[in-house]
Parts: structure tokens; C-alpha cells; sequence
């Protein structure tokens, strides 16, 4: 869409001014905020982050390219849009095209499940029409506009995942999205260090109401236990189409059935049936975790809402795989015997990582290795939060449990009366050691923060492994 502005339609847009009148000799299709991203089409925004000033690198970039600064910066060789706030210049230019798309916007927010939704809902459009989604996670103040800036002017889908860490940041983004159709996925404890109460969590993902129409539609996880503060938002936000999703009889889109396949030669991993009305339609996926198939089901009621064919979206949806970070699979060998690694090291909670440790539980394979650094966010909870997860793994009856960090180290007195329980301070020390122990696993299982560091025991296990296999099951 921006391909389609003169230079005069975006100073009037950003409310600001050439410096000089020098103009750009081009039109750009989209904006960034990396210098080291932006090419001869591309618009830099120079915005001030808390390490570094965008407007340090604008003297670096080379026409083409185009710039919009708070201040003008002697010496630059590409033209100047001098504006009040960038950020707010960004916003501005982010908010016209989403008011001024012919796309329907979906918006996609909750605990858990955000990124896991969005690739599904954006593989299954897909199939029906061009879609544009956020890139990995760009779901925050920054990455949002940025989606926006990017999109296409032909679009027939557009799918923004809002996240968020404090109160207060939903509703802006929605504001800026405007969508026509909004998924929650799940209320849980993420950000709850912040928000102090699951109550407050609910309240504040229920704020994706703010930027909706009366006649756009909200998808609510109808078996959630605060579903109902999530219709009462949307009720006083006077959405008239409140659908729902989930295994609960009262589901728009309800999960009658789930079968599980544990055959390594076969593509599918689980085959469920799903009601919509009076018909039964077949959903198949090569994602084993039931999570996925909550996740994919509130894909097929954004699609059952829009009037799409369901048969086609469910086919749409039955060779998507696991995401790095989020239950991906890889088959690592370590002396001369294979390992099944499970990377689910993007983040955690404890609600994910319940849902996690009874599906490692429920796979083939005796030998189980579970590896577990610190869930973050959790504030004056976190003690009391790791410490109750201590059941769970018991009952997933690993071989043995790796314990990363502060706060994971707490419960090893609790695990070691059932399980073998090795402690590490930190993710440095763990890769030392983590290898002889991993040896001879069936299923080595990686879960925590990012922050807390897991995702470098992937890569570390991944490094020194003799072969490396993709999602082999």
C-alpha cells in the first residue's frame, strides 16, 4: 500500500515536512527500523530505542532510501521527513492503511498459542486468497505497525498477532489494527509477575474489543476458566457475533473426538473431529500436541465465520508442522544412538508447560529426558508456581530431570524422593555436562523462558550431535 503514496501524501499523513523539499525520487514498499535491513524501496524510520538512536544511523543510508527523523542529520545523502515523533509518524502511516485495506483483518492475542494460531490461520488463508501476517514474533508496539507498513495493497487476509507484557498495551494496538475478526486463545499465567491475577490477564487480553466494529466477531476458548469475563467484554464492547471454540458442548466450533498416531511412517499425527452446527467434518494434522488441535480449531471457526469452505480449510491445515522453538522435532544421534529432541524453548508458563509434559508423557519411549529452565514473568508467583508443577513431571515419569536456574533448582529436593534430578546454575554450566547425561534417551525435552536461556541448549545439543534430522515424527 505504501507503493502507492507520493512523497507529498506521506508528509501530509505523517504530519511533518521534507527537509530542504528534497524529495525521494522513488515510492517504497514498506518501512523499517533497522538501517541494515532497508533497501532502495524501503522507508527508514529513526526511532529512539533505549541503547541506541535511529537517527545515528540515517548518514549511513544511501539513495534511494528515504528517511523520517525528529531532527535532520547533517550529512545524510538521502531526503529528510522531518516529523514530531516518529513513533507516532509511524502509527499514523500504520493506521491509514489499516483503515484503507480491502482485507479482512484478523487479530490474534492470548497467553499461549499466539504465534502457534497465527502461522495456522496464515497457512490456511493462504489457500483461499493472499495473505500477510506478522513476520516470528512482531507482535508489540513496534512490530504491529511495522506488519502494517508492509502489507500489500492486493490483500484478501490480514492476520496481526498482539502481544503484550503490561497492562494497558492491547487496546492501542488494536486501536491501530481495527479488526474485523479477533481470536483469544487461552487465558494463562504469562505476564501475570505483572498483572498480578489471572482475573487482570483476562481483562486486559479482552481489550482486543477496544478497536472492533459491532459487526465484527470475536472467537472466545469457550472451555477456559474465564471465558465468561471475556464475553461480558465483548458484550459491553456491543460485538454483535461472539463465536466460540473448544471441547464444551456450547462451543460454536466444538472438538468431539482426538486420536492419536504414534506410527513413525506415518505423516499424520492426530486425526480429530470437529461439529459446526449439524456436520461433522475431519480435521488432520501433522502436529501431535492436543494444543495444536485447540489452536487449529479456532483457525476453523475464523474460516467457518468468513463463510469459507471447511472441508478446504481443514486440508489447508493437515501438512503444517511444529515451529522451532514450539514443539518442533529433530532426530539428533549421539554414539551411534538416536534421540527424538522436542524444542519447546521459546518460552513457558506453567499452563504450557503442563500441556507439554502430558504429551512428552504419552509418547513411545521409556527413556525420557526432560531438561527445564526457569519460567520468567511470574513475579511474587514464581516460587510457588515451579514448586507446584513438581506432580506433573512425577506423573510424566521421566528417566531423569536436568534443572536450570534459580528458580527450577527450588524444586529439586521435592523431585529427587521420585526421580534422578541433576542442578545446574545456569544454561553455560548445564552444556558442559548435559550431553553423557542425554545419552542413550529416547526423548530429550527441552522447556523454558527464553530469557532463562533453553533455546541454547537446543542449539548446543543440536551442535555436537553426529546427524540432525527435522521433524522425523
Amino acid at each position: 500500500m505504501m507503493k502507492a503514496l507520493s512523497p507529498w501524501d506521506l508528509a501530509i499523513i505523517c504530519d511533518g515536512y521534507w527537509h530542504f523539499d528534497q524529495l525521494p525520487t522513488n515510492h517504497f514498499n514498506s518501512a523499517k527500523i533497522n538501517s541494515l535491513e532497508i533497501q532502495s524501496d524501503e522507508l527508514f524510520i529513526a526511532l529512539k530505542g533505549n541503547n541506541q538512536d535511529g537517527h545515528d544511523f540515517v548518514k549511513s543510508l544511501l539513495p534511494p532510501a528515504a528517511a523520517i527523523v525528529e531532527r535532520p542529520m547533517s550529512f545524510a545523502q538521502v531526503p529528510q521527513l522531518i516529523v514530531e515523533s516518529c513513533h507516532d509518524a509511524m502509527n499514523r502511516l500504520a493506521g491509514t492503511f489499516a483503515r484503507e485495506t480491502n482485507a479482512i483483518k484478523i487479530a490474534v492475542t492470548g497467553s499461549v498459542g499466539k504465534t502457534g494460531t497465527k502461522e495456522l490461520l496464515a497457512n490456511c488463508l493462504s489457500y483461499f486468497g493472499k495473505t500477510h501476517a506478522n513476520k516470528g514474533n512482531y507482535n508489540n508496539h513496534l512490530g504491529v505497525p511495522l506488519t502494517l507498513l508492509s502489507m500489500p495493497s492486493s490483500l484478501s487476509f490480514l492476520i496481526a498477532e498482539l502481544g503484550m507484557n503490561h497492562a494497558g498495551e492491547i487496546a492501542p494496538l488494536s486501536h491501530l489494527v481495527r479488526p474485523n475478526i479477533a481470536i483469544i486463545t487461552k487465558i494463562a499465567e504469562s505476564h501475570i509477575g505483572h498483572l498480578r491475577s489471572l482475573q487482570a490477564v483476562a481483562v486486559e487480553k479482552a481489550d482486543i474489543c477496544a478497536g472492533m466494529g459491532s459487526d465484527s466477531c470475536i472467537i472466545l476458548p469457550r472451555d477456559d476458566d474465564h471465558y465468561f469475563i471475556l464475553e461480558q467484554a465483548a458484550i459491553d464492547a456491543k460485538i454483535d457475533n461472539i463465536v466460540s471454540f473448544g471441547k464444551h458442548s456450547d462451543s460454536t466450533v466444538q472438538l468431539l473426538n482426538r486420536e492419536v498416531c504414534n506410527a513413525s511412517d506415518s505423516p499424520e499425527k492426530q486425526v480429530i473431529s470437529i461439529r459446526i452446527l449439524d456436520k461433522i467434518h475431519t480435521l488432520r494434522l501433522a502436529m501431535r500436541a492436543e494444543h495444536w488441535a485447540i489452536n487449529a480449531l479456532s483457525v476453523i471457526t475464523a474460516c467457518h465465520f468468513m463463510g469459507l469452505n471447511i472441508d478446504e480449510a481443514c486440508v489447508s491445515l493437515q501438512n503444517q508442522k511444529e515451529l522451532d522453538g514450539r514443539g518442533a522435532e529433530t532426530l539428533l544421534k549421539f554414539n551411534n544412538h538416536s534421540s527424538i529432541l522436542i524444542d519447546d524453548a521459546y518460552n513457558s508458563s506453567p499452563s504450557s508447560l503442563r500441556t507439554a509434559l502430558l504429551d512428552v508423557a504419552s509418547r513411545p519411549g521409556e527413556n525420557k529426558i526432560f531438561i527445564l529452565t526457569d519460567m520468567l514473568e511470574l513475579g511474587d508467583y514464581s516460587d510457588e508456581m515451579h514448586s507446584a508443577l513438581v506432580p506433573d513431571i512425577i506423573k510424566a515419569q521421566p528417566a531423569c530431570v536436568i534443572l536450570i536456574g534459580s528458580a527450577m533448582k527450588k524444586i529439586h529436593n521435592a523431585l529427587k524422593r521420585s526421580i534422578l534430578v541433576h542442578v545446574f546454575e545456569d544454561v553455560d554450566e548445564a552444556k558442559s555436562a548435559i550431553v553423557p547425561i542425554a545419552t542413550g534417551s529416547d526423548i530429550i525435552f527441552v522447556k523454558g523462558s527464553h530469557g532463562s536461556g533453553a533455546y541454547l541448549l537446543v542449539q548446543h545439543l543440536k551442535s555436537v550431535s553426529d546427524m540432525e534430522t527435522k521433524n522425523v515424527i
